[in-house]
């Protein structure tokens, strides 16, 4: 039997020798520390059609855990997972559910009957709000105020007919320009089977909002009504810079890979030099027009006003590039009248901001009633204007303070100033939403919706509730890793596991590599009182020194002529790799572009061996290959599996 786990859906952590975790046999018992068993090591046999690294594996001591996950998974740390009030509407004349925090734009809808669990869906909830938040941050500014409500479907229905092979897909209901729709497909058997490794459950679905699906989809919604076209020449940079701020390869637009996904700001790098950090300062330009009433067709932003912005913003003419991605026709059709209608001259400064960060009490914080504290943000002046009687004014939902509007401190532009306004948690238990936004000294409203969010509760009481805590493998050979994992525990105010620190209340797991039989106390907090679970991991002494003996990759196709149609050819990849013993297994996937995958981690209960699969979308003619690497529990040799597409008309 074997399991495997994706980080794109579950943190990691790596809990090694060092961690001070000793053997124990009596359950209750502090473990002390130990010295690390020896770990030996196997070089990879390589079939004949692959290629290998030449670096030598470390030897027989174990790689650090911040060499093993320099980054883990997850983008945020999860908040918690809250029962979000829910009612019926009507949609389209058809009966839903309604899961949505009073004050908030944002519902998440099911058609009765519904099919999903009410957690599972309040977990979505939480994170698809954290994804929000990581959006606006990225690209400064919300969808627009006169969108309400903003639904999100994560099953097929009678407003979201699933066409063959869609993931995802946004836009208006029929009887509401000024709605939303975002339809997600994410209990389709299709979606499930290939990817069994993220299992639909209340603790993976707390991190949907990090999936690309979601983000993609809500990127599209900030340029309604605020642009005439929502083109991927803007969606796919954002969502892949919101997904993985960190990696250069998406930041860099010149990159092939946009050259299909986005065009326009592909060919805007390769031939004016153009860059993400100006991607977004021109959609925040966009944004300004907007806002001040500048948009010339139909209150909205047209491309030809978009062409002056880029004209401004490179200092060289860009009409060109328009015409060769095919917006020629777009552009004509907006007339000649007021084509490059910007603010007046006489505007000797513009206001603008960008939300750096969500500071003191972060999205989703649980509070006792009637608590009083301080929710603070760090909002950064991106504009050109000195800010000087700006404020901070409360938009909608629960303002949880009689203070409707703070002073912002005098900034200058491209300086950061931190924000706080003095709040009091209702007394009632729920999910408590709010909304806030810059006003200069007229009044005008400018830069992001910033949203405040916070659950509350009377207090921790016993008992606190655990899902579940258990080890796998449970029965390991010396030198193995094994994994700790947990479902949520309700109703504390700590979580920590003894030895190894705090934890992650939402569900989680750890990795292990215990030297001795040993068992790990998962421990709540609440008030005075704690409440205990307990997993044990058994190092079997008489099996072998835990060993990878064969390691291999494969390609398919590996060699292919041909058409690549209008989406490129899919190429996918096979990791293989044979253990001696039951185990855990550390790997990650890199590819000769650069880019690359996050560790994720397998699990064998006997000797055998494992496959895991990732593939590659290519636009066009190319020979690479995709690397597939153990990482953990010993450093490894990365295994190569080349190809070469060759694309016909």
């Amino acid at each position: 039997m074997n399991r495997t786990g994706a980080a794109l859906v579950l943190t990691l952590m790596i809990c090694l020798t060092s961690c001070n975790l000793s053997s124990t046999t009596s359950p209750g018992t502090i473990p002390t520390a130990t010295s690390p068993a020896a770990i030996p090591t196997v070089q990879p046999t390589t079939a004949s059609n692959q290629a290998t690294d030449t670096a030598q594996p470390t030897g027989p001591e174990v790689a650090k855990a911040d060499y093993l996950l320099p980054e883990l998974l997850t983008r945020f740390t999860p908040p918690p997972i809250i029962a979000i009030p829910k009612n019926s509407v009507q949609i389209e004349g058809v009966a839903y559910d309604a899961y949505q925090v009073p004050g908030n734009r944002i519902r998440v809808v099911c058609m009765q009957p519904c099919p999903l669990d009410d957690r599972l869906i309040d977990a979505a909830y939480a994170g698809y709000q954290e994804s929000i938040q990581q959006l606006v941050r990225v690209v400064g500014f919300d969808v627009v105020d006169a969108i309400n409500p903003i639904d999100i479907h994560l099953t097929r229905d009678d407003s979201c007919q699933r066409p063959s092979g869609e993931i995802g897909s946004s836009g208006p209901y029929p009887d509401n320009p000024n709605s939303v729709a975002i339809c997600l497909y994410i209990n389709e058997p299709d979606i499930t089977q290939n990817d069994p490794q993220n299992p639909l459950t209340p603790e993976t679905a707390i991190r949907l909002g990090g999936l690309g699906v979601f983000v993609h989809e809500y990127t599209h919604t900030l340029f309604d009504q605020r642009f005439t076209f929502s083109s991927h020449d803007f969606v796919f940079p954002i969502e892949w810079n919101t997904l993985t701020p960190s990696d250069y390869h998406y930041s860099n637009m010149c990159d092939p890979e946009y050259a299909q996904e986005a065009p326009l700001t592909y060919q805007l790098c390769t031939t004016k030099g153009f860059t993400f950090k100006q991607l977004i300062q021109s959609l925040q330009a966009v944004d300004r027009l907007y806002q001040g009433g500048y948009g010339n067709v139909y209150g909205m932003v047209g491309l030809n006003q978009y062409r002056a912005i880029l004209n401004n913003i490179l200092g060289s003419d860009v009409t060109q590039v328009f015409t060769d991605v095919g917006y020629d026709k777009m552009m004509a059709e907006e007339g000649s009248t007021g084509l490059y209608q910007l603010p007046s001259a006489g505007e000797a400064c513009s206001y603008q901001a960008l939300l750096a960060g969500d500071g003191a009490i972060p999205l989703g914080t649980m509070e006792d009633f009637n608590a009083p504290f301080e929710k603070t943000w760090q909002i950064k002046n991106t504009g050109t204007c000195s800010w000087d009687g700006v404020q901070l004014a409360f938009v909608r939902g629960e303002a949880m303070t009689a203070t409707t509007s703070v002073p912002v401190p005098t900034t200058a532009a491209g300086v950061g100033v931190e924000v706080s306004v003095p709040m009091t948690a209702p007394g009632a238990a729920g999910v408590y939403s709010g909304e806030w936004q810059l006003r200069d000294s007229t009044g005008h409203a400018f830069g992001p919706i910033i949203n405040m969010m916070i659950y509350t509760r009377p207090g921790c009481t016993l008992p606190s509730e655990f899902s579940y805590f258990k080890a796998e493998p449970a029965t390991i050979g010396p030198g193995a890793l094994a994994v700790l994992s947990w479902g949520q525990v309700t109703n504390l105010d700590k979580l920590e596991i003894i030895g190894l620190g705090s934890q992650n209340p939402n569900g989680d797991i750890l990795l292990v590599q215990p030297a001795q039989t040993t068992t790990y106390t998962l421990q709540a907090t609440c008030g005075s009182n704690t409440a205990t679970s307990q997993a044990t991991v058994t190092v079997d002494t008489s099996l072998p020194a835990f060993a990878i003996t064969d390691v291999s990759a494969t390609a398919d196709p590996a060699d292919f002529s041909g058409s690549c149609g209008a989406y490129g050819k899919r190429i996918n990849f096979t990791g293989q790799y044979v253990v001696n013993g039951p185990g855990a297994v550390i790997y990650h996937w890199d590819r000769s572009d650069s880019a690359g995958s996050d560790s994720a981690y397998s699990i064998l209960d006997q000797a055998g061996s494992q496959t895991v699969t990732t593939y590659w979308q290519i636009g066009g003619s190319m020979h690479g290959w995709q690397g597939f690497t153990i990482q953990a529990p010993f450093d490894r040799s990365t295994v190569r599996a080349q190809f070469t597409i060759s694309c016909t008309p």
